[in-house]
């Protein structure tokens, strides 16, 4: 008898330890949706629409136009090809790496303008200002 009480004991524990949900796993990064701004300025529904996805509406480029800024799921992941990321594969350093191989990073937000050099299976482009 005293030997059936610490026995019963673990096997109820044992038993709550295979119940017990396993680990969820981690979640995964909120797909990219983008949101296009049709005119100079964004109307109400196109601030809803991008405040849905976790964008801000921002003044950018040349001409000043209103545009849902979002920062990409994969922002600054490795890559050595525009197909290794949702926007571009940028390479952030001077342009005298131009033709040589090298890797890069996933442009941060879907923001097109400024000055940056692209990779490309694995080879830094020349350097591509836009605005």
């Amino acid at each position: 008898m005293k030997f059936l009480l610490p026995v019963a004991c673990a096997l109820a524990l044992s038993a709550c330890a295979f119940l017990q949900s396993p680990e969820a796993p981690a979640p995964e990064a909120p797909a990219y949706q983008r949101v296009d701004i049709a005119g100079e300025t964004a109307t109400a529904a196109e601030r809803a629409a991008c405040d849905a996805v976790g964008g801000s509406i921002s003044r950018a480029g040349l001409l000043g136009r209103e545009h849902c800024l979002q920062t990409y799921p994969d922002a600054g992941k490795v890559c050595s090809g525009e197909s290794d990321c949702i926007g571009t594969c940028r390479y952030e350093a001077d342009g005298t790496a131009m033709g040589k191989t090298a890797t890069g990073t996933c442009q941060v937000t879907d923001v097109p303008f400024g000055c940056y050099a692209m990779v490309e299976g694995g080879v830094v482009s020349p350097v591509l200002c836009v605005d």
